[in-house]
């Protein structure tokens, strides 16, 4: 029993440290500034108090010129012992925000592994296979519905394959008797030598028609 409590607040204990960690980053920023803002105003003091020791310099007044002095050293004393408490201050800031950074990995890293074990116990390898193999029987329904509705019925069922793809070449082929370029056409004979022929064949007729005719005149 103790044991089941041990590990219980143990976890408590380490939420709730995780949950002061802003808090406690707040509070050092806050101190830092404070403890920064204290140093500038000590550096304007010794600053001023330099300056006055120079004005009681040029007047002579030795006594006021080293009292001036002896401030600045305290100012300074306790600006190298507000610049240790800033160095302190700092330090345990980085701490803090890399152990904060540390707890919110490894939160975010065992919630990460806690969804992982809660999906893959939500999920069951019986479960998977028939999810793919209702997948594979609707596919293979879906394949037959398409081959049953590109089946031919009807008028389109009784035509002939074989007939229909030797018409087919036969357009093909008369495509391509049109697509041939036409043969030459013949280039007529001369006219003009049978014409002179046929001239002198008629003047040749007359002729022999005209001495005929004279012999016959002449008895």
């Amino acid at each position: 029993m103790l044991k089941k409590l041990l590990p219980k607040t143990k976890s408590k204990k380490k939420k709730e440290a995780a949950s002061s960690a802003i808090p406690t980053l707040d509070r050092l920023h806050e101190t830092l500034e404070m403890l920064e803002k204290k140093e500038r105003f000590l550096q304007k003091k010794c600053s001023a108090e330099i300056e006055k020791a120079k004005d009681y310099t040029k007047s002579k007044n030795k006594n006021a010129a080293i009292q001036c002095l002896k401030k600045k050293k305290l100012y300074e004393t306790q600006i190298e012992q507000l610049s240790n408490f800033q160095l302190r201050v700092h330090d345990q800031i980085i701490m803090l925000e890399s152990a904060k950074a540390t707890t919110d990995t490894v939160d975010a890293l065992r919630s990460g592994s806690s969804a992982v074990k809660s999906i893959q116990q939500s999920l069951n390898i019986d479960d998977i296979e028939n999810a793919i193999d209702e997948a594979n029987e609707q596919t293979e329904n879906m394949r037959q519905i398409q081959e049953a509705l590109a089946t031919p019925v009807g008028a389109s069922a009784d035509f002939d394959e074989d007939e229909l793809e030797a018409e087919l070449e036969d357009l093909e082929e008369e495509d391509l008797e049109e697509e041939l370029p036409e043969p030459p056409a013949r280039i007529p004979a001369p006219v003009e030598p049978l014409a002179k022929a046929a001239s002198s064949s008629r003047q040749g007729s007359d002729l022999s028609e005209l001495t005929k005719l004279q012999a016959e005149m002449a008895l």
